[in-house]
């Protein structure tokens, strides 16, 4: 009986092997759960298009926007685990499980991390128009504005939670004005309807480079190749203030680990192709070339920096 189990053991493991080594065999589809053409949608096809390269089969991009990612992630959670349906994840995917309390999926149980493909710090931008250069002014200006308004692209986002962990803990009296799209933001930020935005470098870069809008802080510890005259917050004296947007590649929870290693490793590649580099470092991306289990603990760290934010920020789905 042992010999027998110890047989069918090793049969068992040749026939996963196999299949990791032919995988993909046939069609490969991306869910993007935002709509097209956003950063997240822009990202989404990028690699797609370099991992079709790769694996000689399609990567089909399937767009499901709404509920701040929510549907989108859900699907793909139903999906058979057999790495043939892949999630692109950015910050929601851990912020919403705090919002939510009635998910259909629990996203560090139901998904496992194949890759970080990149993250964009986040940027502190002002219109031209205020006299603010540095963290420190903003805070004391929005003192001596008592109802300032700040702007985020909705409820829960990364942008949304950093400015009022900032807001909260500085002791401003901040107004949160939403918006749908970072075109929308840009539209208000640079007349002046709102005063301040801390959003991804991706959706800041253009605007800074245009000159519609002053950069006065980049939130990570260390500063950034796009934006190397631009002060971090931690050296500005304000180190709590770090935040990033960012874009990981998911699977359901059971796919076999030799075919989440295979997707891990070919992303890996695709982000070592020089081109692929240049075009998404010029965007604002920084790039993480990370093992799945890194991967993995990256979205738990991520999940305890949100999610104390979630609830002191007070967020609810019906804001």
């Amino acid at each position: 009986m042992r010999g027998f189990l110890a047989f069918l053991a090793i049969l068992v493991s040749s026939s996963t092997l196999s299949v990791a080594q032919s995988f993909p065999s046939k069609n490969v589809t991306l869910v993007v759960p935002f709509a097209p053409g956003g950063a997240s949608d822009i990202m989404g096809r990028a690699i797609g298009q370099k991992l079709s390269e790769i694996w000689k089969q399609p990567v089909i991009i399937d767009n499901r926007p709404g509920a701040s990612t929510t549907i989108g992630t859900a699907h793909v959670a139903t999906q058979p685990p057999d790495g043939y349906t892949l999630l692109l994840a950015p910050p929601p995917f851990v912020i919403m499980p705090h919002v939510y309390s009635n998910l259909r999926y629990k996203a560090l149980e139901d998904f496992r991390a194949a890759a970080v493909i990149a993250y964009y710090p986040l940027v502190t931008v002002v219109p031209v128009s205020l006299p603010i250069n540095n963290l420190k002014e903003l805070f004391e200006y929005a003192r001596s504005k008592p109802g300032m308004a700040y702007a985020s692209v909705g409820p829960g986002t990364s942008p949304h939670l950093m400015s009022e962990y900032m807001s909260r803990e500085e002791k401003l009296d901040t107004v949160h004005v939403p918006y749908r799209s970072g075109g929308q933001v840009f539209a208000d930020l640079i007349t002046g309807r709102v005063s301040f935005y801390s959003g991804p470098s991706t959706e800041v870069l253009p605007q800074i480079r245009a000159g519609t809008v002053r950069p006065i802080a980049v939130l990570t510890e260390k500063r950034t190749k796009q934006l190397p005259n631009v002060p971090t917050s931690a050296e500005q004296g304000f180190g709590k203030y770090l935040g990033s947007s960012w874009s990981s590649i998911v699977v359901p929870a059971k796919t076999p680990n030799e075919v989440l290693d295979k997707i891990g490793s070919d992303i890996v590649k695709a982000l070592n192709d020089p081109d692929f580099r240049a075009k998404l470092e010029e965007q604002g991306a920084e790039f993480m070339q990370v093992s799945p289990a890194e991967a993995q603990q990256f979205l738990v760290k991520e999940d305890k920096l949100w999610g104390p934010l979630v609830i002191s920020s007070g967020v609810k789905p019906e804001n």
